[in-house]
């Protein structure tokens, strides 16, 4: 069988999806057999913060914000140190430093200051339409 495929998606994923109609599509990278996703505290603090934030009040209902932890809350949890001074923002180094404790296959985001490094030790670091590219030939795989 192949082994299971380890996932972060950056906060902005996870606010997209809380703003736009594509939860649908987190729901099947987390119900996929093949796909773990891990998350840290620090993800769950900044993910709170940028949606508590007016300017998304509009566009999030509480229903919506509830069902995003919901998601959230069912992840693979993982404590990390902070170590990595790498990201042209240092602000996403957190990230980079989750990538490295869990050996992540990909880092989902869609910040060009992630996006532009490509690859981090093991973690391929792609944009969600690439992530769902892949999602479409993950039953493919060679065995590991």
């Amino acid at each position: 069988m192949n082994k299971a495929k380890r996932i972060i998606f950056d906060s902005n994923i996870w606010i997209s999806f809380a703003i736009g109609k594509r939860l649908n599509e987190l729901k099947i990278a987390f119900s996929h057999p093949k796909v773990e996703v891990f998350v840290c505290q620090k993800l769950l603090v900044e993910v709170s913060e940028t949606i508590q934030k007016p300017k998304f009040a509009k566009y999030i209902s509480t229903e919506r914000k509830e069902m995003l932890f919901d998601i959230i809350k069912a992840c693979h949890w993982v404590n990390i140190e902070e170590q990595i001074s790498l990201s042209r923002d240092p602000k996403d180094d957190f990230l980079l430093d989750l990538a490295r404790t869990i050996n992540a296959d990909f880092l989902i985001t869609g910040d060009d200051d992630l996006l532009v490094i490509k690859n981090y030790h093991h973690t391929n670091i792609i944009s969600f339409n690439s992530f769902m590219a892949f999602m479409d030939t993950i039953d493919l795989l060679p065995s590991v």
